[in-house]
């Protein structure tokens, strides 16, 4: 579709989540957010954002992302949360800092 044509254009980094499915599934990833986060489009559209969590993940931060989206409506929301890449091939994680944006987008 036109739409995804000029999604794959936009250079930012970020991914479209679905919050009518269950589990809130990522919908549409864009290359800058493969290329960071070393996951695949198949790997990743269908999934909810938390499996880039890992252990240095602050749960406080991910109850305050939680509790925005819970709100009705929901409201946005600007977190900072340590996030982890695909695993290489020895099975180790890199982890980075991901500042999340997150404005829900309501029908017109």
């Amino acid at each position: 579709s036109s739409l995804l044509t000029a999604l794959s254009r936009v250079q930012d980094c970020f991914c479209l989540s679905d919050p009518n499915l269950p589990d809130c599934p990522i919908v549409y990833a864009s290359p800058s957010f493969l290329k960071l986060t070393g996951y695949s489009s198949e790997e990743v559209v269908g999934r909810n954002c938390r499996f880039l969590q890992g252990p240095g993940t602050d749960p406080a931060a991910v109850a305050q992302l939680r509790q925005a989206l819970a709100a009705v409506p929901p409201k946005p929301v600007t977190v900072t949360l340590l996030n982890y890449r695909k695993a290489d091939a020895e099975g180790r994680q890199q982890p980075f800092w991901n500042s999340l944006h997150i404005s829900p987008l309501r029908d017109a």
